[in-house]
């Protein structure tokens, strides 16, 4: 037998039987259905609908009773009559009012009990708390009263909040709403997932794996996590086991990560389905990024100088190649963002602004232009100049692009921007115009040449000996073909500065490539060699080549495969065919030139 005892008196808890408040929920359900049904109301992401079906379809009778101290009272009024028998007191149903208030009450028991003495007394339960926060998108906006707020945002536009109170709040709401102000509450509702920690265990007092949002925003050392679960009311032994996970888990404790970084961090999870599996790791990568964004500034407002004054306009066909591609991708990384924000897919709008910061702003634009400024040369002042202005841009609108996300950070680095000249800038970031896409911007034929151009530049730098990081050796582009090597001309100095060469030289498919280099292969017309003059270990280039080929061949299987399954040339469209029949021919054009390669290796 179970006795169940109050876990904060002891007193042992008797079971009652009382009478409760109901509430008949058929005919809101079935509006409630509908509503989803029609698409009045879009719930997202859309998985969730069939939790809200199976939930309003199965509806019952909805119990607001609470004997509680706290909340809102019952509006119910029970009417004592003079002659009435102590005995009998509360048990006669027909005696209750319900009222908007007492004053309201009375007058109606006045009517229904008239020229007798009687007395009201109002029910001591309180409402499901469910209940009274059910009429939040009316309270909020004056209701009852017909105000202009409630004429004005009624209905609101999307409700965020957690799948797991999808029916307890979001169905209530939705039921109350459409009862008493004759429409849905809101037109769509955003579910984000819930946080459990990095095992991916539920967070819970019990396991002692709680992390306080405060903790990872100001810091905590592993001393403190542990007083905080000695501070808590665990049970002896589970306090131990809760003590050897703080261990594990926080063994230098939590470093300082900063609102912005830990915001950041949740919006980017958000693509993790119905959980979020927190790792602190996780936040302090995004708080060292913030670091990029400080030095991103620090070294703009080193290049601008004191009197730079940012153009109004800018003519993008002036600029060099480099400025061009970072405008390019730039209004691409804005277009992709404000797209999956109208989508509610967050985090790959968190992705699209990372990726532009990180990998194309700083990586490859900041660095190219440096070779600008490295002196005051008059011939290359207009692209210094343009350096300057795209610089400006590109900071101004990538803060404002990120600021929704790290609200902080963002405010006080854009502070720090010149102002055009005459601007009607605002005086905050967080009222500024956010960024949308700019056609003219748009290059595609650019970012396809620098994409070929980076790729290039990685694998000359992954044929670096390890030990060999500050040597500047000499590089060669074999071109099969005279567009890539067009491109590969066009792009030499930004590829020698970036992959840290000493020269790079173009060859074609009749040159001899040098002795002694190692190689890796770009694309199919592309192939890329360093003289590592006697560094080169040719096991261990072959076995680059072999782990190369190896998947390529996988790619290729699985192409071959894919085009040789049955009812694939009578069903596939024919732009697919001749796009699959591409890609295995480029496929097969590289096996070609790694065949090449290991032959030229080995007779070295």
């Amino acid at each position: 037998m179970s006795l169940g005892v109050c876990s904060r008196t002891n007193d042992v808890v008797e079971p009652m039987i009382k009478p409760q408040w109901f509430v008949n929920c058929n005919h809101m359900a079935k509006a409630g259905l509908d509503a989803v049904r029609s698409k009045k109301i879009e719930i997202i992401p859309q998985q969730y609908e069939q939790d809200w079906y199976r939930w309003l379809e199965n509806i019952r009778d909805w119990c607001v009773s609470r004997q509680l101290w706290w909340g809102h009272r019952v509006p119910a009024w029970y009417v004592t009559l003079e002659d009435d028998l102590d005995k009998n007191l509360g048990s006669a149903n027909d005696r209750w009012i319900v009222a908007r208030n007492e004053s309201d009450a009375n007058l109606e028991a006045q009517k229904k009990y008239a020229g007798k003495k009687l007395r009201l007394d109002q029910d001591p339960d309180v409402l499901d708390t469910w209940f009274s926060s059910g009429l939040f998108p009316l309270t909020v906006l004056g209701w009852p009263s017909d105000t202009a707020d409630l004429r004005a945002f009624y209905p609101t536009s999307v409700l965020e909040t957690g799948l797991d109170i999808l029916f307890f709040w979001v169905a209530r709401m939705v039921m109350m709403g459409m009862q008493l102000g004759g429409d849905v509450p809101f037109q769509k509702v955003y579910l984000h997932p819930m946080i459990r920690d990095a095992h991916g265990r539920k967070m819970s007092k019990s396991l002692g794996n709680v992390v306080d949002p405060l903790e990872v925003i100001n810091g905590m050392s592993l001393d403190g996590l542990l007083k905080r679960l000695e501070e808590g009311n665990l049970d002896p032994n589970e306090l131990n086991i809760a003590r050897d996970g703080k261990k594990k888990d926080f063994p230098d404790g939590i470093a300082e990560c900063g609102t912005d970084a830990l915001r950041f961090a949740l919006i980017s999870y958000t693509s993790q389905s119905d959980r979020i599996n927190l790792d602190i790791k996780r936040v302090v990568g995004y708080r060292q990024w913030c670091n990029k964004l400080w030095n991103a500034i620090r070294f703009a407002m080193g290049k601008l100088g004191d009197h730079y004054i940012p153009p109004a306009t800018v003519d993008v066909s002036l600029m060099p190649p480099i400025c061009k591609w970072i405008l390019s991708v730039l209004s691409k990384a804005v277009g992709k963002t404000v797209s999956s924000l109208e989508a509610y897919k967050l985090s790959d709008a968190t992705s699209a602004i990372y990726s532009w910061w990180q990998y194309q702003l700083c990586d490859v634009f900041i660095e190219a232009i440096k070779p600008y400024f490295f002196n005051d040369s008059q011939e290359l002042e207009s692209a210094r100049a343009a350096s300057r202005d795209t610089l400006w841009i590109c900071l101004d609108t990538g803060l404002r692009l990120l600021h929704p996300f790290m609200p902080f950070v963002t405010e006080e680095l854009w502070q720090r921007l010149p102002q055009p000249k005459d601007s009607c800038r605002k005086g905050s970031i967080m009222i500024s115009q956010y960024p949308s896409l700019v056609e003219e911007w748009s290059n595609g034929r650019l970012e396809n040449e620098m994409d070929i151009v980076l790729d290039a530049v990685n694998k000359i730098r992954s044929l670096k000996p390890p030990t060999d990081s500050n040597e500047r050796r000499p590089a060669f582009a074999l071109c099969r073909g005279q567009e890539i090597a067009a491109t590969i001309q066009c792009y030499q100095s930004l590829i020698v500065y970036l992959s840290s060469i000493s020269h790079l030289k173009i060859l074609t498919e009749n040159d001899e490539t040098p002795a002694d280099c190692a190689t890796a292969v770009v694309n199919k017309d592309l192939s890329v060699y360093l003289q590592l003059q006697g560094a080169l270990n040719a096991d261990a280039e072959r076995e680059k080549l072999k782990k190369k080929k190896d998947e390529i061949q996988k790619l290729q299987n699985a192409l071959a495969q894919k085009m040789d399954a049955s009812g694939y040339r009578e069903k596939a469209p024919q732009s697919v065919q001749e796009e699959d029949m591409r890609k295995l021919t480029a496929l097969l054009e590289q096996l070609e030139v790694i065949s090449e390669a290991e032959k030229k290796l080995d007779a070295n």
